[in-house]
C-alpha cells in the first residue's frame, strides 16, 4: 500500500512541475530596492567610523590632561571654573558693615539698612565687633562689668548660631584668618588674667596664636584701639589720653608664633596739636583711614608701610562734626551732624563732599566688611 501512494504522490509532483516556468519574474523595482540597501550600508559604516574616531580623541585628550595635570604616577582631579563649588557666604547678601548697638550686632547693606541680628549678647554692651574674612564667624568685645573691667572676647559662629567667651581685654581685635587676637589690658592676658590698665601705667599689647598657644608682648601706654592690617603683618595702635592723642603705632607681628612684636619708627612718638581730642583709626579695602577731631574733622587715608603724604579725604571746614569713619568697597561713609545740630546722620563722601544716605537713631559703633573673597 505504501509504495503505490508514494508512486501516486511522485506523479503528481512531477505533472505540477511542468506547468512552472524555469525562472521567477524579479519584482519591478529590484534594482531601486538594492541601490537603498547599498546606500543604508554605506551611512551605517561612516556613522560607525566617525564615532570610533571621536572615542579615540576623547581618549587621547583624557590621557594628556591626566598627564599634564599629575606630574606622576597619582591621579588628581583638579576643579575648572565651570565645576568648581560656589563659596557659600554666612553673611547676608550685600552686608558692607557691622554695628555694635548696645548688645547687639547687626549687620547692614550698601544703603544703611540693617538686614540682620547677628549678634544678642545677654549682659553689657557691645564696643566693637568684627567679621572673620571667610564670614564664618563674627567677634566681639562684650564689657558686662563696665569700661573700666575687662570684657568678654566673645566668638560667634554664624552658621551654628552659638557663641563662646575665648579670653578678657580691656580692647582687641582678631586677625582676618581668625588665627590669631590682639589683647589689650594689664596682667597675664596669654593666660587670661586680664586686669585693667591703672592710671599712669601702661599696659601690654599681646598677641596670641590661638592655635598654638603661644604670645608675644609688647608694653604700650594708654591704648584705645588695636586694627589688624588686612594681611595679617602688622597690628595698627591708638593711643589716647585725656590731653589727647598720640598718634597710631605700627606694629609688626612675627611670621612665627611667639616672636618678638616690633614698633615700626614713623608717626608713633609724633604728638598731634592738643586741640585733637579724640581720634580713630580704621582700615579699608587698600589704606588705613584716620579721622581727627578739633575744630575740623580731618579724614586722611595713608599706607602705614610708606613713606608717602596722607591722602585729605574730607575736611569738616567747621561745618561737619564727624565721629566715624567707615571706608568699604561700597564706599566710604561716616557718621556725622551739623556742627552744633544733635542729630547724626550716616553719609557717603564723594568726591569730597558728604552726600546723605540716611538718618540713624542709634548709630552704633561701625566696623567695615571686607567682600568675601571666590575661592581659586
Amino acid at each position: 500500500m505504501r509504495d503505490s501512494l508514494e508512486q501516486r504522490l511522485a506523479t503528481r509532483l512531477r505533472s505540477l512541475g511542468e506547468t512552472v516556468g524555469d525562472e521567477l519574474p524579479p519584482p519591478v523595482d529590484l534594482e531601486l530596492q538594492v541601490l537603498r540597501r547599498r546606500r543604508g550600508m554605506r551611512a551605517t559604516r561612516r556613522w560607525s567610523g566617525l564615532s570610533v574616531a571621536a572615542a579615540i580623541v576623547a581618549a587621547a585628550a583624557t590621557v594628556a590632561v591626566v598627564h599634564r595635570v599629575t606630574g606622576g604616577d597619582s591621579i588628581r582631579i583638579a576643579t575648572s571654573p565651570t565645576t568648581a563649588a560656589p563659596v557659600r557666604d554666612s553673611l547676608q547678601p550685600g552686608t558692607v558693615m557691622l554695628s555694635a548697638r548696645g548688645r547687639y550686632v547687626v549687620s547692614l547693606d550698601a544703603r544703611g539698612h540693617t538686614n540682620a541680628t547677628m549678634v544678642q549678647a545677654q549682659h553689657g554692651d557691645i564696643t566693637y565687633a568684627r567679621a572673620t574674612a571667610d564670614h564664618r564667624a563674627l567677634w566681639y568685645l562684650s564689657l558686662k562689668k563696665g569700661s573700666d573691667a575687662c570684657g568678654d572676647v566673645v566668638r560667634a559662629d554664624i552658621d551654628g548660631r552659638t557663641s563662646t567667651i575665648v579670653t578678657h581685654a580691656v580692647a582687641f581685635d582678631v586677625s582676618p584668618d581668625g588665627s590669631r587676637l590682639a589683647l589689650y589690658g594689664a596682667g597675664d592676658l596669654a593666660h587670661d588674667r586680664c586686669s585693667p590698665v591703672k592710671k599712669g601705667s601702661a599696659g601690654r599689647i599681646v598677641v596670641l596664636d590661638l592655635t598654638t598657644s603661644a604670645s608675644s608682648a609688647l608694653n604700650v601706654p594708654n591704648v584705645t584701639s588695636l586694627r589688624w592690617s588686612p594681611d595679617g603683618t602688622y597690628l595698627v595702635s591708638l593711643s589716647c589720653s585725656p590731653g589727647g592723642c598720640d598718634g597710631y603705632r605700627v606694629i609688626d607681628v612675627p611670621r612665627a608664633p611667639g616672636g618678638s612684636l616690633t614698633v615700626e619708627p614713623g608717626e608713633s612718638g609724633a604728638r598731634p596739636a592738643r586741640s585733637v581730642r579724640s581720634a580713630s583709626v580704621v582700615f579699608g579695602p587698600h589704606d588705613l583711614y584716620t579721622l581727627g577731631r578739633g575744630p575740623t574733622a580731618r579724614i586722611a587715608s595713608v599706607d602705614p608701610r610708606a613713606a608717602r603724604v596722607p591722602v585729605l579725604v574730607f575736611s569738616g571746614g567747621g561745618t561737619w562734626d564727624v565721629t566715624q569713619v567707615v571706608p568699604t568697597t561700597a564706599g566710604t561713609y561716616v557718621v556725622a551732624a551739623r556742627v552744633k545740630s544733635a542729630t547724626s546722620a550716616l553719609y557717603r563722601i564723594v568726591q569730597g563732599k558728604l552726600v546723605f544716605v540716611r538718618p540713624l537713631d542709634n548709630p552704633g559703633i561701625f566696623t567695615p566688611v571686607a567682600p568675601l573673597e571666590a575661592a581659586g
